[in-house]
């Protein structure tokens, strides 16, 4: 969602990462390349249902039929002083499917009809896009077009895969050898633990920081003689202890941003009354504006609610801003 939030925030966390052998599901597999060619079958045949795009190229030429535009200059130079006074140099603009983007889409479909052939469908629905793309003419290496900006989103994204069919697409991690690897990355989790290292020492030295699931804090209670309440627990995020005060952070990295949501609100004033807080903020990543503190306002028990927008590609950033929210703990 923010990219550079991985790099800044992954060496911050512990459990979002892992690095180990991992048993495949049974079935067959897929080669990558094989993967993509399907995807292209799709994409191509949508592209093309209406056939394929033609445009207007510039072209010169010497014949005895007059089109277009006659070029003096030449046809003075290079055919009437020659004596071909039967021939006239020409330059017309000529509409054609021999362009470069049909070129291109063309050389990926080769390449996808071979990765197919195993797989019958997506493999006749290359051939019937080849077919239509026959008037462009075949190149071993075929050049990236330069598209104008009204090209459409579909073109666009279907000239990617086909990219990545003639090109190929690096699999293996540079310093694994020639073994295979995949990465699945918690970005919610990463950015959470994150969020609490920063405050273990970010936060006065007199403070704790520990996670509210740990602490199996209950939200409902009882009197004396009523039946058992509901076994729910607050689980903050982040549980802030020291000097006979009380603060709970939640990280939230959503697409919402700053500009968090009710549920989220109400989430984190149901933890508050649940720990006796005196203080509780969301942390969240700044897509709206300027990192900072904003102030939501209190609830009934005095608990000051908080939003902490915060740079999740700046370590030192995020730091900067928690340490001044913990500073108001000690007010």
């Amino acid at each position: 969602m923010v990219p550079g939030t991985v790099d800044a925030c992954l060496h911050l966390s512990t459990s979002g990462q892992r690095q180990a052998s991992q048993a495949a599901r049974p079935g067959s597999t897929l080669p990558p390349l094989t993967a993509i060619a399907q995807t292209f079958s799709a994409m191509i045949e949508r592209e093309l249902a209406f056939g394929p795009q033609k445009e207007y190229t510039a072209t010169s030429a010497h014949s005895s039929r007059v089109r277009g535009k006659i070029h003096v200059g030449e046809t003075v130079r290079n055919l009437w002083s020659r004596g071909r006074h039967d021939r006239l140099a020409i330059r017309y603009r000529n509409l054609t499917e021999d362009t470069e983007t049909n070129r291109y889409l063309l050389a990926a479909c080769i390449r996808a009809e071979h990765l197919l052939s195993d797989h019958d469908e997506a493999r006749a629905a290359v051939q019937r896009c080849m077919q239509m793309l026959s008037a462009a003419q075949i190149f071993h290496e075929p050049v990236f077009p330069s598209l104008p900006p009204n090209t459409s989103t579909i073109l666009r994204d279907t000239l990617h895969v086909a990219k990545s069919l003639i090109r190929g697409v690096p699999f293996n991690f540079r310093s694994a050898g020639t073994s295979p690897f995949s990465a699945w990355v918690n970005i919610d989790r990463i950015f959470e633990e994150a969020v609490r290292t920063l405050c273990q020492s970010a936060v006065p030295t007199t403070f704790t920081v520990t996670d509210g699931k740990s602490q199996k804090v209950p939200l409902f209670h009882t009197f004396e003689g009523e039946a058992k309440p509901l076994m729910k627990r607050a689980d903050p995020d982040i549980v802030i202890r020291g000097q006979g005060r009380t603060g709970l952070l939640d990280a939230k990295y959503r697409k919402s941003g700053e500009r968090v949501t009710e549920d989220e609100i109400y989430q984190l004033i149901a933890h508050a009354g649940a720990f006796s807080a005196d203080a509780a903020a969301l942390v969240t990543p700044a897509l709206y504006g300027p990192p900072g503190i904003r102030r939501l306002g209190r609830i009934s028990t005095g608990c000051s609610v908080d939003v902490i927008a915060v740079d999740p590609t700046q370590a030192d950033g995020m730091s900067d801003l928690i340490g001044q929210w913990a500073a108001t703990l000690t007010q």
